[in-house]
């Protein structure tokens, strides 16, 4: 296991950090039974889910991927829902759990929905639900892990071949020969580290680049959320919230800023004047691990009264944050930390307050936008109408947007406690106004042109930004 991916592994027996891939699928002409045997089928074709966690004896070393066998636990059909307001608090619910790697990085839950499911009409439905611990994937990689279960195109029949078999006295024997040649690495390693960091200090000075977004103080919704989840999902046309010159992401964020800002006025809270969203992007250059991304904070302009003025100061922050993670100094760090043993990194983990609830924030809600393809999976016959996403709560994170596209449908799910937002059913009405009038102002009536090559980007849970 690369470093980082084991860095996330670790940090994941503290805080909840699985992911969760919703898929709504209109009137399945299979049963959920018929369903559940091809999808056990289908995964045990894809070889990233036949994969688990093994731990080095004394955590000598970074853990392991080893060979799993896909079984009828994978797949979990939960009992018949009557209701799309059924589907939302099973789906809150779902979100408590927590995988376990060393036995199983996924599981998926299906629910079948009587009526009301969005862009359903009075057809019943099935919700996928695929959960991924991030070890496995982040975003973009476990956006094609659901891809090949419900992609219309074949999985290939002929296993490709699966890690060695694994025994842990030959791995605690490789661990103790690679330290000497990690170490020498790491201090080979560190010269440019620690050069390019001068640099990245003396061009910030220089003003050459964008300073270093300051701290927050914390906003109503970074408040501690209690152990409930809460979701709701705002499923939109992709041309509600894209314009000349404006992605979807961005006239997303536009309208949670209005959206927030008025909700919390409405509960007789002022809003941060300086209201900013945590965004995960994800990194440039060569992947060397599953996860390969970084978090940036990005201004959400509350200010700006013009709609039209206040996307685009977004889309600047957003590009301003992406200059600075540019940076040789942030590639050097990552190569630095590929050269790090695996106990220090442990190490590292342990010592970390997961539970301190800090003075200051970078952002006071989280946004992941996702662009999950054309619309052409299907489920057990039943073709996809959209696609949601939830990012994880924190201690001090108790609201969190997922903007997840599929075809020209997007969703924003919104997750959240009622101990933070206690009147979700109007936030979720006021981000429906907030997208009428962002749309509106953007000229995303009628518009339908593809984003130019500029404004696209990578982000955490997607290929590129919408």
């Amino acid at each position: 296991m690369s470093p980082p991916d084991a860095q996330t592994y670790w940090i994941s027996t503290k805080i909840h950090s699985d992911q969760f891939l919703l898929y709504c699928f209109e009137d399945p002409a299979d049963s959920t039974a018929e369903m559940r045997r091809s999808l056990i089928a289908r995964a045990a074709l894809v070889p990233d889910l036949r994969l688990k966690v093994r731990d080095v004896p004394f955590h000598a070393d970074y853990p392991y991927w080893v060979p799993m066998d896909v079984g009828a636990d994978h797949v979990v059909a939960h009992e018949p829902l009557g209701s799309w307001p059924d589907c939302l608090l099973a789906v809150g619910e779902l979100l408590t759990e927590r995988l376990e790697s060393r036995e199983s990085p996924w599981r998926l839950h299906l629910f079948a929905v009587s009526r009301g499911s969005p862009r359903c009409g009075d057809a019943p439905a099935v919700v996928a639900v695929l959960q991924v611990a991030h070890a496995l994937a982040d975003g973009r990689g476990a956006s094609a892990l659901a891809r090949a279960l419900f992609g219309g195109q074949a999985v290939a029949a002929r296993r490709s071949p699966g890690p060695a078999p694994w025994r842990p006295a030959p791995a605690l024997a490789l661990a103790a020969a690679r330290l000497p040649a990690q170490l020498a690495s790491l201090l080979v390693a560190a010269v440019p580290a620690h050069r390019t960091h001068r640099e990245l200090e003396r061009d910030t000075a220089a003003g050459v680049l964008p300073p270093q977004p300051t701290s927050l103080p914390k906003g109503p919704t970074n408040a501690r959320p209690d152990e409930r989840r809460s979701v709701r999902m705002v499923v939109r046309d992709a041309a509600d919230l894209r314009g000349p010159g404006v992605t979807v992401t961005v006239g997303a964020m536009t309208a949670i800023s209005l959206a927030l800002t008025r909700y919390l006025r409405a509960q007789g809270s002022e809003p941060p004047a300086d209201l900013a969203a945590e965004v995960t992007v994800a990194k440039s250059g060569q992947a060397h691990a599953r996860n390969h991304f970084r978090n940036v904070a990005v201004d959400l302009h509350p200010d700006l009264a013009d709609l039209r003025e206040r996307a685009e100061a977004i889309a600047a922050s957003m590009a301003s944050r992406r200059v600075r993670g540019e940076h040789p100094a942030a590639a050097a760090a990552d190569r630095a930390l590929r050269s790090v043993p695996g106990p220090l990194v442990r190490w590292g983990v342990e010592q970390f307050d997961f539970g301190a609830i800090p003075d200051t924030v970078t952002g006071n809600t989280v946004v992941s936008s996702v662009d999950r393809g054309p619309a052409d999976l299907s489920l057990g016959g039943g073709p996809v109408r959209f696609t949601a996403g939830f990012p994880a709560l924190s201690q001090f994170m108790g609201l969190t947007h997922g903007v997840h596209g599929i075809g020209d449908t997007v969703t924003i799910g919104v997750t959240t406690s009622a101990s933070v937002l206690a009147d979700l059913d109007a936030y979720e009405a006021m981000l429906h106004e907030a997208i009428d009038e962002v749309g509106a102002a953007i000229g995303a009536i009628g518009w339908r042109g593809a984003p130019s090559p500029d404004t696209l980007h990578s982000v955490s849970e997607a290929p590129a930004e919408q």
